[in-house]
């Protein structure tokens, strides 16, 4: 997507991948049923790693992406003209980052 310059949706992409990651070790880590939640943040804590700042401001940068990358009506106006190359290129990157963290703690288990 990001190559294509679907760029709300590689924002989008960037963040599912956080948030899947988030609930594998969910459930490789507390043993039992992801909560149907979206929040990453509350599935970060929910670990019981304790979310180190700079894991913590990537969390909260890509939350709101859930529903403001697919919904006119979440940002009043079309999300492929919100998104550029720079917002994606740091969604992808802030994802990744939190991707390493999730795989560095669970190597410690």
């Amino acid at each position: 997507m990001f190559d294509g310059a679907r760029y709300n949706y590689a924002v989008w992409l960037a963040r599912q991948a956080a948030e899947k990651a988030l609930k594998a070790a969910y459930l490789v880590v507390l043993k039992k049923p992801f909560p149907r939640s979206h929040n990453l943040t509350e599935l970060g804590r929910a670990l019981g790693w304790g979310i180190p700042q700079p894991i913590n401001e990537h969390l909260q940068f890509l939350n709101p992406h859930y529903t403001v990358t697919r919904y006119v009506d979440a940002v009043v106006g079309k999300p492929s003209d919100i998104y550029d190359v720079e917002i994606a290129a740091e969604a992808i990157t802030k994802s990744k980052e939190v991707l390493d963290w999730i795989i560095n703690n669970l190597k410690t288990l």
